[in-house]
C-alpha cells in the first residue's frame, strides 16, 4: 500500500518532510489553508500543494475527500492555528494525525484536540526519525 501523507507546516524546513516522505515512496500533499502562506507554498511545492479555503468545514471536506492515511502538523509560531488544523484533520477522518512541537507541555492539549501522536523534537530530522517508527505499525494495520 502506498501511504498518502498530508503535511501542514508553515516554515521553510517543511520541505524536509516532503523530501523524506517522497523518498520513502509516499504520495505527499502540502496543506495550503492560510492565505498569507499561499504564494510561498505554491512556489516551494508546486503541484503538491492542496489549496483549501481556510475554514474548518472546507478543510475537513477537502481532506476527507483526499483519503490521507497520515497527516503531519508541525507547530508554527501560532500554536492556535496548529491546534485548529489538528482538530480539523482529526474530524476529517485522517487515521493518524501527528503533531510535531518543540514544547512538550502542549502535548496534552494537542491530544485532546485530536492528535493521535505528539512528537517533541527540535528539528525536522529528529521528528522524521520518530515518525518513521510509527508508520510501519500504521501501514500494516
Amino acid at each position: 500500500m502506498t501511504i498518502r501523507m498530508l503535511v501542514a507546516a508553515f516554515h521553510p524546513e517543511s520541505q524536509r518532510y516532503v523530501k523524506f516522505a517522497t523518498e520513502s515512496g509516499m504520495i505527499v500533499r502540502v496543506l495550503d489553508c492560510v492565505e498569507s502562506e499561499h504564494k510561498r507554498l505554491v512556489r516551494r511545492f508546486g503541484d503538491a500543494v492542496l489549496t483549501v479555503r481556510g475554514t474548518r468545514g472546507e478543510v475537513r471536506k477537502t481532506v476527507a475527500a483526499e483519503g490521507f492515511e497520515v497527516a503531519v502538523v508541525h507547530e508554527g509560531e501560532d500554536f492556535v492555528l496548529t491546534a485548529l488544523i489538528t482538530q480539523s484533520l482529526r474530524e476529517a477522518g485522517v487515521p493518524l494525525v501527528v503533531v510535531v512541537t518543540s514544547d512538550i507541555t502542549r502535548a496534552a492539549m494537542y491530544r485532546k484536540l485530536g492528535a493521535h501522536q505528539v512528537i517533541a523534537a527540535d528539528s525536522e530530522d529528529e521528528a522524521w526519525s520518530a515518525l518513521e517508527g510509527m508508520l510501519p505499525n500504521f501501514a500494516t494495520a
